[in-house]
C-alpha cells in the first residue's frame, strides 16, 4: 500500500510542479498548495534521501513568501481598524511586493531544475505507523506550542497515510492543527510587525492584542479536546 500511495503521490507532485512553473504561478493560495503538496509527500519519503532533500529545500525557499502573504492577507487585517491603520502608515507599501517578488523568482528558478525521479525511497514502514512518542498539550507558551504543532501535523500525516482512513481523527487533528498554526502565524505576524519598526507604543498595543487572541485559540484547543472526548489529549490522539 505504501510504495502504491508514494508513488500516486509522485506523479500528482510532477504534474503540479509542471503546471506551477509553466504557469509561473505566484498567488498566495498556490504557495499554500504548493506547501501542502510537497508536506505530504515528505511524510512518505526517507527524510535522508536526496529526493525528500530537495523537497524539503521547497518548502524551506517558500517560507518566507508564506509569511508576508499571512502577514499582509490575514494578520494585518485581523488588527483592530485603528491599529491596522496606524501600521499600514508606518510601513512601505513596497515591503510586501520587493521581497515577495524576489523569493519567488528564487523558488521559481529552483522548481524549474528540479528533477522529480518516477521512485523514491520510502520512509521506513515502523515509521510509517504510529513511530511517534505521544505529547501531552502544553502550557501556553510560544516556543512549546510550536513543539507540539510539529508533533500533531506528524501524526495527521500518519493518519492521512494509513489504510483504513479514520476519517473522525484526521477531523479532528486537523481542526487542532489549523489552531496551532494560527497561534504561530499570529506570533510571526508579531515579530514582523517589530521588523518594519513602527512606533513602541504601537507595538505595546499590538502585542498585547496579539497575545489575547492567542490566549483565546488556546482554550478553543483544550476545549477541542475535551469536547470531543471528555478525556486527557493523550488519550484523544492515541484513540
Amino acid at each position: 500500500m505504501g510504495n502504491v500511495l508514494l508513488a500516486k503521490k509522485l506523479q500528482e507532485f510532477k504534474k503540479f510542479i509542471a503546471n506551477f512553473t509553466n504557469k509561473s504561478l505566484r498567488s498566495a493560495d498556490d504557495i499554500h498548495t504548493l506547501r501542502i503538496k510537497c508536506r505530504e509527500l515528505f511524510s512518505l519519503l526517507d527524510k535522508e534521501g536526496a529526493f525528500a532533500r530537495s523537497v524539503k529545500k521547497v518548502i524551506s525557499l517558500s517560507n518566507e513568501i508564506r509569511d508576508i502573504d499571512v502577514f499582509f492577507d490575514d494578520y494585518l487585517k485581523s488588527l483592530p481598524k485603528k491599529q491596522r491603520e496606524k501600521v499600514k502608515k508606518e510601513i512601505a507599501s513596497k515591503a510586501k511586493e520587493g521581497g515577495r517578488r524576489k523569493e519567488i523568482n528564487k523558488l521559481h528558478k529552483y522548481l524549474k531544475n528540479l528533477e522529480i525521479p518516477n521512485s523514491a525511497e520510502q520512509k521506513a514502514e515502523e515509521e510509517t505507523e504510529q513511530n511517534l512518542i505521544a505529547m501531552r498539550l502544553p502550557k501556553f507558551d510560544k516556543k512549546k506550542l510550536h513543539k507540539y504543532r510539529i508533533y500533531i501535523k506528524k501524526r495527521l500525516y500518519v493518519e492521512k497515510n494509513s489504510s483504513p482512513k479514520d476519517e473522525n481523527k484526521i477531523k479532528n487533528l486537523t481542526e487542532i492543527k489549523d489552531a496551532l498554526g494560527a497561534i504561530n502565524d499570529n506570533y510571526n505576524g508579531l515579530e514582523r510587525v517589530r521588523s518594519y519598526g513602527v512606533k513602541e507604543k504601537l507595538y505595546k498595543k499590538i502585542e498585547r492584542y496579539t497575545q489575547e487572541e492567542n490566549a483565546k485559540l488556546y482554550e478553543k484547543i483544550k476545549g477541542s479536546f475535551l469536547q470531543k472526548r471528555q478525556t486527557s489529549p493523550e488519550d484523544l490522539l492515541n484513540a
